[in-house]
């Protein structure tokens, strides 16, 4: 009867026992926590020397202290298929407990062993080590997550980093500094194909010892080989990647390369493929910008260069044309009407002609990085009026509206000409008849209207005209000469002045070009 009391006071103890021990292991977040407790207590409740290994590297390492402790136990010296059959065997003098994880055997719990031995136990101890491996299973999931937030928020910080590079030397000295930090590397080196071999571009190191080769022989494996004996260990990762210039198709890849003395485990290998990825991300990058500089250089310097010729062009042009235009004007004094004529249509083909070197100056101008303005303070009105004068030679086809004080705008004589000379020069030329100039003050701007009843444009061709070289199908189709270059010159010119050139059109209806410029 007392023996009966007692076994049920011991299992009611063990029971309380294992409730303290749940509860402890519910508040423990790693996995050293882990094991500690369930050491601390199994000692504790059994009154026995309790142990707690890890499998690490291939061997279990004791992480409690133990008298007479031996510090590892190899997985050969134990019977692990009985240990994951029934998670409980005797070795020597000792009870070992597994703790198992996805079917693998993750940890153990060594025990001394006791004579007699209490056939309670076992139970006891089955029991424990359920409880024990979810909550180590719990623990190693909460230790992988930070360890990925961790290595995301490295990884994140190291893209930050080297995707800015737009050289290959810095971005090499970077990559070396990322890789000693993040993996835990004692070597980091990054080598670049060279004529017949790898060039070193960068290294570095967290201990003393030999420097990495200057050159390596161009396949992988010999250069392996070379690294392994320089550094004197065989736990190294080398992963060839492209660099500015090389080429896939030929092998001709650069080398990026890790090293430590004990292996590399699993997750900082995955992190090394991660980084490995990100440095061939950065390199792409320089290696594009480097392309688009030397693009961007070819093409500024081509865009001189036609800007130039240009330029060239059209003022040489105009000089033979003006001495053109001055022997044709000569021919008038014969009396001849059929030489008239001809002199005529020499006189307007030269002044078409000038039109056309003016434009391409205009042109030349407004693709320039230097294209600028040299204000005065004027009466628009006056000078729409002395612009609109020679253009009208007939002499009654153009109207100024304009207010009687005077609408004084600060603009670039020569540049403003241009603008006025096409808009109503276009006007002119594509109505037959009177062409109205209505000038207005505003409130912090002054519009100037060109109005005609001419041809029009096109509803869906309005944004055309502004284009370089566009120009309405219906001025095509009806045979009116022009370049397509003036509105969009105009544009340029009017946009500089801070101002905006609109349009509303009707076709065969006539079309209303309105400049409009700060006050």
């Amino acid at each position: 009867m007392i023996d009966d009391r007692r076994a049920t006071l011991e299992r009611i103890r063990r029971l309380e026992n294992l409730e303290r021990t749940m509860l402890a292991l519910r508040d423990a977040r790693g996995g050293y926590d882990v094991l500690a407790v369930a050491a601390r207590s199994l000692g504790r409740d059994l009154r026995r020397s309790c142990t707690a290994y890890e499998l690490r590297g291939g061997t279990f390492r004791a992480v409690t202290p133990r008298e007479q402790d031996r510090p590892t136990i190899a997985p050969s010296e134990l019977d692990m298929e009985a240990l994951r059959v029934r998670g409980l065997v005797r070795f020597e003098e000792t009870d070992i407990v597994s703790l198992d994880n996805e079917g693998q055997v993750r940890a153990l719990l060594v025990l001394d062993r006791v004579e007699p031995p209490n056939d309670e136990d076992p139970k006891y101890l089955r029991a424990v080590a359920a409880h024990v491996s979810l909550a180590l299973a719990n623990a190693r999931s909460f230790e992988q997550l930070r360890r990925y937030a961790a290595e995301g928020a490295a990884l994140t910080e190291a893209a930050r980093t080297i995707l800015g590079f737009t050289e290959i030397a810095p971005l090499a000295n970077s990559l070396c500094r990322l890789g000693l930090r993040l993996v835990l590397a004692e070597h980091m080196c990054v080598y670049a194909h060279r004529d017949a071999s790898l060039v070193l571009l960068s290294h570095a190191s967290t201990t003393d010892g030999a420097s990495p080769p200057e050159h390596l022989p161009p396949y992988t494996a010999s250069a392996r080989a070379q690294l392994k004996e320089t550094y004197g260990t065989d736990a190294m990762v080398a992963s060839r990647i492209a660099m500015p210039g090389d080429s896939a198709d030929t092998g001709r890849q650069g080398l990026i390369v890790f090293a430590r003395t004990i292996p590399f485990e699993k997750g900082e290998l995955r992190l090394i493929e991660t980084l490995v990825t990100l440095a061939a991300l950065a390199i792409r990058n320089v290696d594009l910008y480097e392309q688009s500089t030397t693009a961007a250089r070819a093409l500024a310097e081509s865009n001189a260069f036609k800007d130039d010729l240009m330029a060239m062009f059209a003022h040489d042009f105009k000089g033979p044309l003006t001495v053109i235009s001055g022997f044709s004007e000569l021919l008038f004094d014969i009396e001849d009407p059929g030489v008239r004529r001809s002199a005529q249509t020499i006189i307007d083909q030269t002044r078409r002609l000038a039109k056309l070197s003016d434009d391409a100056l205009a042109l030349a101008a407004t693709q320039s990085a230097g294209f600028s303005l040299k204000r005065v303070v004027e009466d628009l009105t006056e000078f729409v009026r002395a612009v609109a004068l020679p253009l009208d030679r007939e002499g009654d086809r153009v109207v100024v509206v304009a207010p009687h004080e005077p609408v004084l705008v600060s603009f670039d004589r020569s540049r403003l000409r241009h603008v006025f000379d096409n808009v109503i020069g276009n006007a002119l030329k594509y109505s037959g008849g009177r062409v109205e100039i209505r000038v207005a003050q505003g409130t912090g701007e002054v519009t100037v209207a060109v109005v005609d009843r001419g041809i029009g444009i096109p509803p869906a061709e309005l944004e055309k005209v502004f284009s370089r070289f566009g120009r309405a199908t219906n001025a095509r189709s009806r045979g009116f000469s022009g370049s397509g270059v003036g509105l969009y010159i105009a544009k340029k010119i009017v946009d500089v002045h801070g101002g905006r050139l609109d349009v509303a059109s009707e076709e065969n209806e006539g079309s209303t070009f309105t400049v409009v410029l700060p006050a």
